[in-house]
């Protein structure tokens, strides 16, 4: 009698421990989508102001050098902010880090309303990055403690649709609502955006505890220094670092472009939301692409669409070319960008995911940063279509790194 209850308390046991097992399985947890929803938001208020700030300092009077570093300065400064918010979050936790970064957001566009002349403008833009760099940093470390470690290729690019949806949509908002409103609507709209993402991070529940640091306490300690140079985490730091920087000229300067060739702000937004619509279905069906295909195979793939799209950019004069650049923009970010953070954050641990992410995140930043500034003068010189077929040539050149660390990137 006893050893049937025994055996029958036994079958209990490995039921819940599998439940337990299948549930720490799930991606689509309450928090991920929380977080989801608070990046993408927060990303969409940020990026409304990417294809619109230029023409905004063109009305106040500055030119394309001005331009790009209104644009640029808000990479920059998150930089500065990231490196010290990774180890932050790894010391107290994610979710403090989380609601300061929302709260200087809502302060900055606030701001933003009222001051209207190019010197503010950059200083609202500096501390808009370091918003940016504190709260996205803060949301994309708590992404990975939630999810499970077999599956975080897939969760990362399901997560990506809030980082890189924003990015192809939110230019071709911003130019609508300036069309239509003008700038300070604009404004008002961002701030709502922040407002909202605000009430949502309450939901949200915090699992790097006292606990879980307690089990890391040697990678607590570990340098950013060491972390750059494990080749885990700079090779697919510096791929992506390039590509975001040739991307850079896209974002800031495809409006302009299109007016040279008597395209308006509104057609040439069509090419950021095709962008928008084939990187989310991309990343909707990352997980059957992820399963029939090696990681090798779609970096390569990825990194020639995103060159392929710069050049139609650049010898394309119709709206279908640009909107064929935009799909395969779009295709080609959304398979590059969730492999190359997937294999960043697989061999750390949950004590130096927020340093192992501010390193992969910063490089973003500076390409863009920098990048929106560096393009604006190369602009000046060589004009649009020499800057475009020169992004194109430098995704290119990224193969090379590619093909020689091609081991750890089929990891």
């Amino acid at each position: 009698m006893m050893q049937n209850n025994q055996q029958s308390l036994d079958k209990i046991k490995g039921a819940v421990g599998t439940q337990s097992r299948d549930t720490d399985q799930r991606l689509f947890t309450k928090d991920f989508i929380i977080l989801m929803m608070i990046n993408f938001l927060v990303m969409t208020a940020v990026t409304t102001q990417m294809g619109t700030l230029p023409l905004y300092v063109t009305h106040l009077g500055g030119n394309s050098i001005m331009s790009g570093l209104v644009v640029g300065i808000w990479g920059l400064a998150a930089l500065c902010a990231r490196i010290p918010v990774g180890k932050l979050l790894d010391t107290y936790g994610r979710k403090k880090l989380i609601f300061i970064g929302l709260a200087i957001l809502m302060a900055d566009f606030s701001m933003l309303i009222f001051y209207s002349t190019i010197v503010s403008l950059i200083v609202l833009r500096a501390l808009q990055g370091i918003g940016n760099g504190t709260q996205s940093t803060s949301v994309a470390t708590m992404v990975a403690d939630k999810l499970p470690k077999q599956k975080l290729s897939i969760g990362l690019g399901y997560f990506s649709i809030s980082q890189t949806l924003p990015a192809a949509i939110g230019p071709a908002i911003g130019l609508v609502v300036v069309e239509n409103f003008g700038f300070q609507s604009l404004f008002y709209f961002s701030l709502s955006l922040i407002c909202i993402a605000f009430v949502l991070s309450f939901f949200v529940k915090d699992n790097y505890t006292h606990v879980e640091k307690a089990k890391h306490v040697a990678d607590e300690n570990t340098g950013f220094l060491d972390l750059i140079r494990l080749r885990s985490v700079w090779v697919p730091s510096l791929i992506v670092f390039v590509v975001c920087f040739a991307n850079a000229a896209v974002t800031a300067f495809l409006v302009q472009f299109g007016e040279q060739k008597n395209l308006s702000a509104t057609i040439v937004g069509f090419s950021f939301t095709m962008q928008a619509i084939i990187g989310a279905l991309v990343r909707v069906w990352f997980a059957k692409l992820y399963l029939y295909f090696r990681s090798y195979v779609l970096v390569i793939a990825g990194i020639l669409m995103i060159a392929s799209a710069y050049f139609m950019i650049a010898f394309g004069a119709t709206v279908e070319w640009l909107v064929l650049a935009g799909a395969l923009n779009g295709f080609g970010f959304a398979l590059l960008i969730p492999l190359m953070n997937a294999v960043v954050l697989k061999n750390v641990s949950s004590a130096q995911r927020g340093r192992a992410t501010a390193i992969f995140s910063s490089g973003t930043d500076v390409a863009y940063g920098l990048g929106a500034f560096m393009w604006g003068v190369v602009a000046n010189f060589i004009g649009f279509f020499g800057m475009y077929c020169l992004t194109a040539t430098m995704v290119i050149a990224t193969l090379l790194l590619v093909i020689a660390h091609n081991r750890l990137l089929n990891e």
